[in-house]
């Protein structure tokens, strides 16, 4: 038997913005359709009536991916959850899979991924916001210096830096 929840990942800040409505949006429409819980940042506002955990953060200082990916499979440990639906940008949904890959491993945890099926539906020039106070989401540029690095770091590296930044 399949017991779901959906992780959503956030994209900038704050919670205003267009990528954390529609990545809430997203997470709401799945969450609904499975009855699921929702395990999200503090700016990914999920709509009322949908059991939401936040992850451990400081406000206005989001976690690091791999931070939010290892809480997450845990919070879907403690819940008996197996299968775990992402609602994430596009353009941020490479290292949100890689690291919540990582994390269920790491945690020796039997759990399946799958994708919330409306990312696709946004447009991927609308997943950046020029209202995001976070530099690296405001455009494409920006996003692309950033992850072009985190592409080519090796795990032991990358575990590392969120261990710094985490």
């Amino acid at each position: 038997m399949t017991n779901s929840g959906v992780v959503a990942f956030g994209f900038g800040v704050p919670s205003s913005i267009v990528s954390n409505r529609e990545i809430a949006i997203i997470a709401g429409w799945k969450a609904r359709e499975l009855n699921a819980p929702v395990f999200t940042q503090l700016d990914v506002q999920v709509a009322l009536g949908i059991g939401v955990t936040f992850v451990t953060e400081k406000p206005g200082s989001p976690p690091p991916t791999l931070v939010i990916a290892r809480e997450a499979v845990q919070w879907a440990k403690q819940r008996k959850i197996n299968m775990l639906w992402i609602s994430a940008a596009s353009p941020h949904l490479w290292r949100c899979i890689r690291d919540l890959d990582y994390a269920i491993k790491e945690a020796k945890a039997q759990i399946n991924i799958n994708i919330c099926p409306g990312i696709s539906n946004v447009r991927y020039t609308n997943w950046f916001c020029p209202d995001s106070t976070q530099k690296r989401t405001q455009s494409h540029d920006a996003w692309q210096k950033r992850e072009k690095i985190l592409r080519k770091m090796p795990m032991w590296m990358y575990r590392l830096v969120t261990r710094l930044l985490g």
